[in-house]
């Protein structure tokens, strides 16, 4: 064979094996290429697989988890209704007690007592006076025992209603009178003139809490006197709320530092008492305390030892009541024109027209312009081109939006606000950046209501003018006087006014009271004292409107002014 032959026959084997080669290094491609994606695949259904196998295992937990909640769930309304069942079986049992104990107890005081005004001998009645005390001291532990185990056992319950605050009060220290004068002590009460006239509360725990502290200041005090002083505390007037301390005062034995907050534990009693008389079991005033707190209040005292004891009792938020055209007498003859006579525009938005238009005629014959809309975006358009003294405005229109409409307006107006509700307004949220509510009146609107928050928003110191003046003005007003007859005012004041002054300020009656404001008017009227004449008529106005708040700053304010006259 040739050179040339094996050339040839080399070059077609070598491209056979070149095509081979390639056919090989194409299917190795592929077959590279299929096992990437068969490793993907693969990769993705260990994925697939691991992610079943979590899911499967949460889902698992899950309904283990809800099968024991289910479990607990029933688990806790099974102990809830053992709870409630032992609270019942509790509160059965104390009123069992109480009535088993009492039954006995009731013979033995009636007994005791009848035998000690038929027995003779004094051995035997000395014994039946001691069986009928101990009785009634048992008595009343068991009442406290049963009382405290109340308390402990959330047996409270805090039934509040409107009370009248002055009948209350003095009702409450009238029931003490007699102990306090057979002992020749003087009991005094006094009640704050701010006190609004009806608050919400429990009247009756309160009343129990206030005897027994007047109780225990005359118990403790051999001679002297017991002042009991309401006070108000702060006033939240957006709220309609206030906070209110009722301080009994004494000039007793008093208590000696260290036994301050015992005096308020368990079974303590004082151990300064040596007479057999001040023995005590300090149920009372640990009762008290726990009652007072259970009533969002307070029990504090303020002693030192042989000077006396105040204990304040305090009671926040409470409550003030709103009266309405149902459960106040309206009068028609109250003159307006007191409220700023030279003028005020008022403006009235709510959407029952009742309202607008009680509000609008009652100042028809006065010279203060009101304006009434129902409409919200037109009341709106009003406040941006005119400039109103007050507005009245229903509380959920105020309150509409979270308090949006509040915003709005309190942007556009310095005017205070007075809402118009049908409801309490004690729980309603009143936003920071909003309006200023300084008070609120009740639907149906009380003519006299509106009038006291009328003259007190529009003309607040329009009472106090004649009272308030200072020396200058007061000299102004009598220099038309010689000192002769100034000299004759003060006598026939110092002998016809100042006696039914006196008696006006200590009684606090409202007939003498007016008594003293005819005769002050009819002596301002002989001298032409105009600011006497003015004083004693807006007296008598403010008699007639029963607004005992302005009739005792006006009395405290018109003492003052005579000062300063006698010293002219």
């Amino acid at each position: 064979m040739s050179l040339k032959s094996i050339f040839f026959s080399k070059s077609s084997q070598i491209e056979v094996i070149q095509k081979e080669r390639d056919t090989y290094k194409n299917e190795l491609e592929k077959a590279s290429k299929e096992l990437e994606e068969l490793k993907v695949i693969v990769a993705e259904n260990i994925k697939r697989s691991k992610s079943t196998s979590f899911l499967s295992e949460n889902m698992k937990k899950l309904e283990d988890l809800e099968y024991e909640l289910k479990i607990q769930k029933q688990r806790v309304q099974e102990a809830k209704k053992i709870a409630q069942d032992a609270m019942h079986v509790k509160k059965d049992f104390l009123a069992n007690m109480r009535h088993e104990v009492r039954t006995p107890m009731n013979s033995i005081l009636a007994f005791s007592d009848m035998l000690t005004h038929e027995l003779k001998d004094k051995t035997q009645l000395s014994h039946a006076k001691n069986i009928f005390s101990s009785g009634h001291k048992l008595l009343a532990l068991m009442d406290d025992i049963i009382e405290l185990s109340r308390l402990e056992s959330g047996i409270f319950e805090v039934k509040k209603r409107a009370i009248d605050t002055a009948l209350f009060f003095n009702s409450v220290v009238k029931g003490h009178k007699p102990k306090a004068y057979r002992k020749g002590l003087q009991l005094t009460l006094k009640v704050d003139s701010t006190i609004p006239e009806s608050l919400i509360f429990d009247d009756e725990k309160v009343k129990e809490i206030l005897d027994n502290l007047i109780g225990n200041a005359i118990k403790f005090t051999k001679n002297g006197k017991v002042t009991v002083n309401i006070l108000a505390k702060q006033h939240n007037h957006t709220q309609n709320e206030i906070d209110i301390s009722m301080v009994v005062k004494d000039t007793g034995t008093g208590i000696d530092a260290h036994s301050h907050q015992r005096i308020f534990e368990i079974f303590e009693k004082r151990e300064d008492a040596k007479d057999g008389e001040f023995q005590g079991i300090g149920l009372g005033l640990s009762i008290n305390k726990k009652m007072a707190k259970l009533m969002d209040g307070n029990i504090s005292l303020s002693s030192t030892l042989g000077e006396g004891s105040t204990f304040t009792f305090s009671l926040n938020r409470l409550e003030i009541v709103l009266a309405s055209a149902d459960d106040t007498e309206e009068q028609s003859n109250l003159n307006f024109n007191l409220i700023k006579p030279e003028g005020a525009s008022i403006m009235v938005i709510d959407d029952v027209q009742s309202s607008c238009e009680m509000i609008k005629n009652a100042f028809t014959q006065t010279n203060t312009k009101v304006i009434t809309h129902s409409n919200l975006h037109e009341a709106i358009k009003s406040l941006k081109s005119h400039v109103f003294d007050l507005i009245f405005i229903d509380v959920n229109i105020l309150n509409m939006d979270e308090n949006a409409v509040s915003k709005v307006i309190a942007k556009m107006s310095n005017a205070p606000i007075v809402s118009l509700t049908q409801t309490s307004v004690k729980d309603i949220i009143f936003t920071k950046d909003g309006v200023n509510v300084v008070g609120h009146l009740k639907k149906p609107i009380s003519k006299v209501e509106l009038f006291k928050i009328s003259l007190k928003v529009l003309n607040s110191s329009l009472s106090l003018d004649s009272s308030l003046e200072d020396e200058s003005q007061t000299i102004s007003d009598f220099s038309h006087l010689d000192k002769k007859s100034l000299e004759q005012f003060l006598s026939h004041h110092s002998k016809d006014v100042t006696p039914l002054f006196t008696q006006a300020v200590a009684t606090n009656d409202l007939n003498m009271i007016a008594s003293f404001s005819k005769t002050l008017f009819s002596l301002a009227q002989q001298y032409k004292i105009s600011s006497l004449v003015a004083f004693s008529q807006e007296l008598l106005q403010k008699i007639e409107l029963f607004e005992i708040d302005t009739i005792n700053t006006m009395m405290a304010e018109y003492k003052e002014k005579i000062k300063r006259l006698q010293n002219l």
